[in-house]
């Protein structure tokens, strides 16, 4: 009998395929107020695809030990599923049915804890999204919110390796930091995708659309220097320095929207209500504002 189980989710890592998820243009689903998205690369994802996902992800969230759909479709479901669903962690495998008909789900805990994992998990989230005033400020100033939320909240922990651990525990590597920052915007109504850098020993960013253009962000690495500014917020190409890729290997298209380069040289910042005030190269002020 063919498994999947978390042997297999390793090998996704290895493969440079992690945590994180976007809704890139795509319906949003809804199971116990946990909303499902996905990466916006994979936004033209075949439609059944889609929903045989949403259905795996909905049994996950609902503590189902079972759930039916095509299993010829179970290699791009299966990506999927380990790579935008934070809620992967309390899977302990998915095994065919015997019927071949679908899937069986173990889990780590017991239907009881299980119920209250994701209720924890559901309420943290909306705690954090609150703090960046999700419904109260523009798709572009939450991302901002997003990004200082973290730099203020979470730290560098190699021992934490997923993005549920370091939404639940406020800390984490830096993929699943990034892959956290990624998760939020996205529940906001954002776009983003987790992107990675194969030349530079598998380093993981995120791709996100602020003020209209795709830009690269780099929040883990913003915590890791304590740089308490915004030296690797709205990056393009040449601030991020390297080439990247999407998890299913293609390459990101260009990245060339300049306007925040000031930012690389930042060293503080003043946030006011419809703008932020930085400071650049000690003495230069550059105002970040939200289209």
């Amino acid at each position: 009998m063919k498994k999947f189980t978390a042997v297999l989710l390793c090998i996704i890592m290895a493969a440079g395929i992690f945590s994180s998820c976007s809704n890139g243009g795509k319906d949003n689903s809804d199971s116990g107020d946990i909303t499902i998205t996905l990466d916006s690369h994979y936004a033209e994802t075949d439609e059944s695809v889609s929903r045989a996902y949403e259905k795996l992800c909905n049994a996950v969230i609902a503590g189902e030990s079972e759930v039916k759909f095509n299993i010829g479709m179970s290699g791009d479901v299966t990506k999927l599923f380990y790579t935008c669903f934070p809620l992967y962690s309390l899977v302990s495998s998915i095994n065919y049915n015997e019927d071949s008909t679908g899937f069986k789900i173990e889990y780590f805990h017991s239907p009881e804890e299980h119920k209250e994992i994701v209720s924890q998990f559901k309420e943290k989230v909306d705690s954090i999204m609150a703090e960046c005033e999700y419904g109260k400020v523009n798709i572009n100033r939450y991302i901002f919110n997003v990004y200082q939320y973290m730099c203020s909240n979470i730290s560098v922990d190699n021992s934490v390796t997923s993005t549920y651990e370091t939404i639940m525990q406020s800390k984490g590597v830096a993929a699943s930091i990034n892959s956290m920052f990624e998760y939020i915007v996205l529940l906001g109504g954002g776009e983003a995708s987790h992107v990675l850098n194969y030349s530079g020993g598998g380093s993981m960013i995120s791709l996100v659309k602020f003020n209209g253009s795709w830009l690269y962000f780099d929040v883990a690495s913003e915590i890791s220097e304590d740089t308490k500014a915004l030296t690797r917020f709205a990056m393009d190409r040449k601030r991020a320095g390297a080439s990247y890729h999407f998890t299913d290997g293609e390459e990101v298209f260009a990245v060339d929207d300049g306007s925040y380069s000031a930012l690389s040289s930042s060293s503080s910042y003043t946030a006011e209500d419809d703008k932020i005030t930085v400071l650049c190269d000690g003495e230069t002020e550059f105002v970040l504002k939200f289209n």
